[in-house]
């Protein structure tokens, strides 16, 4: 093995972790469990090892955010797997990531190129960093309901005409698995000097496979931020922000991170991120190969259940201008034959089948294939959408459609001056023609339907009355039939504000 790869099999910080659990300390630090002596149902119904490994920074487990020992070492051989220049090891998931990268990467006023589907912690980044964005469409997927991909030359068109964007954001890939020509997008903005940043929430395999879509890294992006926890094996909330290049002041992101971080870190989690990279170096090439097998078969087995539609390989030819490339690990079914909303399959399927998909949409429901999925799984999978296909395929009822939300609405000020500015609350029904001063999503995904500085629409108030008809999720921060608007009686309109609400 050469010296890298050798490197590789260390965990420093897990390492360090078990050596002090081991070395039966006297705490009269926190946390005050003092490592599981204080027993709760915790540690009585899960394991009675669990609080045993929650120690706060004791000496010999470094800090994570002055890191100089085993938390640097640790984050150097992530970096190095996933050939990037610095990592970071954030325990408050890529949301955590994506606001450390908003804030340290850009400043009041700047401007952003972006998809208008993005998480709603991008919507967040643009409100405390005050950037200003240039939203650009993804190709939408009628049939399915799901947003896509961003044309490269709509990202290109962006760029020409807005020279002065500070930087270039790519969701790599979509929750649904559908990339971006990135390699491409990030040449042509390095060629005008902006920084790429990406959300790869959805893309940590990618580091690890030849088989699937680039990376980030592998393109030359400059930033992001990646989900280890999704589909890598970390603990749930533990990701990497990972950089490469010099247009990133790596000392601004640490300062960022530091910033909107915790002060007392769980241990387990920065632990679960330095286990699944090595596990992931060594064995992920071999279990990703298994995930693509299972997946060829799961296609093959749920195509033949009535009604229902897994999206393959041939999507990436069908849908071209908004599909560069897919994650075939993830399983985009269309259940619409069935006469059923995605929701219904979703609960559905939990209910009777003891199955639990990662989301159910309008049209589909998308089941995630990873490292600790099993051809059991996919049996038992086709098992639960064959009994719901038997009972309602051949006396289904076609369901009233809804059409998709692709039309976003109109925005008349920068997302930080539609939340900063006074506010009132008025009911749905009542709020169209008002700007939002606040964001509604749906979620999961968790793609905003509107953020603020929006103009609210008819068809925006449709869509969440339909989501709560239909028992879909909808996050906001007021309650169900309102929503926070602009109280333009007492909002002070600024130059630029006045300005843009002209144009």
């Amino acid at each position: 093995m050469s010296k890298i790869d050798e490197e590789q099999k260390k965990t420093p910080f897990l390492d360090a972790l078990c050596d002090y659990v081991t070395s039966s300390p006297i705490p009269f630090d926190v946390p005050g469990h003092k490592l599981g002596s204080f027993v709760t149902d915790l540690s009585r119904k899960i394991s009675p090892e669990i609080l045993d490994y929650d120690a706060n920074a004791p000496i010999g487990l470094d800090n994570l955010y002055h890191s100089k020992t085993v938390i640097k070492e640790a984050e150097q051989l992530a970096a190095k797997a996933c050939q990037a220049e610095h990592c970071l090891f954030s325990v408050n998931g890529t949301t955590g990531g994506i606001l450390t990268i908003f804030l340290s990467c850009l400043d009041n006023k700047d401007k952003i190129i972006l998809p208008r589907n993005v998480h709603k912690s991008v919507i967040n980044g643009l409100i405390i960093s005050g950037a200003v964005p240039v939203f650009v469409s993804p190709q939408i997927d009628e049939q399915l309901g799901i947003a896509n991909a961003v044309k490269t030359s709509d990202y290109i068109k962006a760029m020409d005409e807005h020279p002065e964007a500070k930087a270039v954001f790519v969701i790599n890939p979509t929750y649904f698995g559908i990339c971006a020509d990135l390699k491409t997008i990030t040449i042509e903005a390095h060629k005008r000097n902006m920084i790429v940043i990406c959300d790869e929430a959805h893309g940590s395999n990618f580091y690890f496979s030849r088989k699937l879509p680039r990376s980030a890294m592998t393109a030359e992006a400059d930033i992001t931020a990646v989900s280890m926890h999704k589909g890598s094996g970390a603990l749930t909330q533990a990701s990497f922000i990972l950089t490469k290049g010099s247009k990133i002041n790596f000392y601004e992101v640490k300062r960022a991170f530091a910033m909107l971080s915790s002060t007392s870190p769980n241990p387990l989690l920065i632990a679960s991120l330095d286990a699944a990279r090595k596990e992931m170096v060594y064995r992920g090439k071999e279990a990703l190969d298994n995930c693509l097998l299972l997946a060829e078969y799961a296609r093959k087995i749920l195509n033949t259940i009535p009604g229902i539609k897994v999206i393959g390989k041939e999507y990436k030819t069908e849908k071209s201008e908004g599909v560069y490339d897919i994650d075939l690990t993830k399983l985009i079914i269309s259940v619409r034959g069935l006469g059923l909303y995605g929701y219904d399959v979703y609960k559905k399927i939990r209910a009777e089948s003891n199955i639990q998909l990662e989301l159910g949409e309008v049209y589909v429901v998308l089941a995630l294939i990873g490292p600790g999925t099993t051809k059991e799984h996919i049996d038992a999978l086709y098992v639960g959408l064959k009994k719901i296909s038997d009972e309602c395929y051949m006396i289904r009822r076609p369901k009233k459609s809804i059409k998709y939300h692709y039309s976003f609405s109109q925005s008349v000020v920068p997302p930080r001056e539609g939340y900063d500015a006074p506010s009132k609350l008025v009911n749905l029904k009542e709020s169209i023609g008002e700007i939002s001063s606040e964001t509604v999503m749906a979620y999961p995904p968790g793609i905003p339907l509107i953020i603020p500085g929006e103009i609210i629409t008819s068809e925006l108030i449709k869509t969440i009355e339909f989501y709560y008809r239909e028992g879909g999720q909808v996050l906001k921060d007021s309650q169900q039939s309102k929503i926070k608007v602009i109280d333009k009686d007492k909002w002070y309109l600024t130059d630029d504000l006045i300005d843009s609400l002209k144009n």
